[in-house]
Order: structure tokens, then sequence, then C-alpha cells
């Protein structure tokens, strides 16, 4: 296929991660630009910022794929220095898998449940949340400690009242999805959770883990270019990492 155009991509990922699976509440697809716009150059993203957008005019790319979505609440109005106006000033299309890449097979919570090297992956009962086991049971710091070191970030936990073997994952803002699935695991793991979340998962005596949106999400990043340049080898399909948003100390 010489000539690749963005519905090209947007029917592929269709396939991968179908976007009719994303929550009620989500805004994925083609969020900018038009189905027959080129794309030869593609970058992707976990979120579409000003310095993705810069990235993407320095690379040439006429198509953005990233996870977040560009646009996630009804806009008022089109203000000349929001990101969807320079889409489109730059003429740069943007696809966005939030929660259908969350879901689907090999997306974002396969991707880290991989990178923890977990064994036996199975798919919760809710369709998001991944359970799996490690090779040998590890005490609760040991395991917040290797998830840490192999997202490269911060981490926060508490360690339960057993060693852990069964892991259940969800990446980004996952304390929604963990805290019904509390008797199916030893260890809980997402990017991020609120006060009463914690509170609920040490009653419980798991352990929790919790190391950032961006580092449990960003693999993904990753993924896209491996999916994108296997079922196109013409396309030139570059990963942008922005970083989280935030600095720990």
């Amino acid at each position: 296929m010489s000539d690749v155009t963005v519905g090209d991509i947007l029917d592929f990922l269709q396939e991968k991660a179908p976007f009719e699976s994303a929550e009620e509440w989500d805004n994925s697809g083609l969020l900018a630009g038009s189905r027959e716009q080129p794309a030869r150059r593609v970058l992707t993203a976990l979120d579409i910022t000003g310095d993705t957008v810069d990235a993407a005019v320095r690379l040439g790319a006429g198509l953005i794929v990233s996870h977040h979505p560009v646009i996630f609440r009804p806009l008022r109005r089109l203000d000349a220095g929001g990101i969807p106006y320079r889409l489109a000033r730059e003429g740069i299309a943007a696809i966005c898998a939030h929660t259908n890449l969350d879901r689907a097979g090999g997306g974002v919570n396969d991707t880290l449940a991989g990178l923890l090297g977990l064994r036996e992956v199975r798919t919760a009962g809710d369709g998001l949340c991944r359970i799996g086991t490690l090779d040998a049971p590890a005490d609760g710091g040991i395991f917040a400690a290797t998830v840490g070191k192999t997202l490269h970030t911060a981490v926060r936990f508490r360690a339960g009242r057993r060693p852990v073997r069964t892991v259940c994952l969800c990446s980004g803002a996952g304390g929604d999805y963990l805290l019904p699935l509390l008797g199916e695991a030893d260890a809980f793991l997402t990017g991020e959770l609120r006060h009463h979340e914690w509170l609920e998962a040490a009653a419980a005596g798991v352990t929790v883990v919790e190391a950032g949106h961006y580092a449990t999400e960003a693999p993904v990043v990753d993924t896209l270019v491996d999916w994108l340049s296997a079922a196109f080898p013409v396309l030139s399909c570059v990963p942008y990492y922005g970083g989280a948003p935030y600095t720990t100390l």
C-alpha cells in the first residue's frame, strides 16, 4: 500500500480496538481532520499537547494517534491558542483511542501486564482489568519496588497481609474498577487512587500500588508504533513521550 490515509489507519484501529467498546462517557475516534487525509508520517502519543503538536510539525506528520482524547468535553468556542485550533491550522488529523484501547487485546492493560512479567493473564469480568500471576510470590514492598523500577517512576503503596502472587491491574485512574475485584488478587496496581479507595483496599488486607497515571499508560505509545508499523510498512511511525505533567520530589 503506497498511499495510506487517515481512514485506513482508523479502520485498522477499529479492528484492533473497536471504538464502540469505549465507555459511554468517553470520546474516542477521529476527533480532528478527515478520513481522506494522507498519513505518510504518524506520531503516537499519550496526550496531544502543544509540545506534541510541535513534534508532529517537526516530523511532518499528518496524523497523531493518541490515547487520551484531544477533545473530551464539548467545546464552547474555538480558541486560537487551543490544541484543536492548532491541529486544524496545521492540517494534522487526530485519532484518539481511549477506553477502547484499555480494553483491547494487546492494548494498554495488556502492555502493562507484559512489562511486569505477569503470566496466565486473563481479562476480568468487567472487560477492562487484567489479572495475572508472578513467577514467584513476593513481599508487597518488593513488588511495589519492582513496579517502580520497571516503569521508571515513583510509587505509593501499602503492603498487604499476605505475599503477592496474583496481581490485578488497571492503568490510569483505575480505582473504581479495582474495588469490585478486591477478593480476586493479592495485589492491585493502578495509576491513581482516591482516599476512600485506599481505605477500602487497606481494610481488605491486600497490597496496593499506585504508580502514576502517566507511567502506567505511556508504554502503549510503543505498542501503537509496533501495531501501525507492522500493518503499514510504508508508514514512518514515531513515538512521542511528553513525560508526566508533574515532578515528583
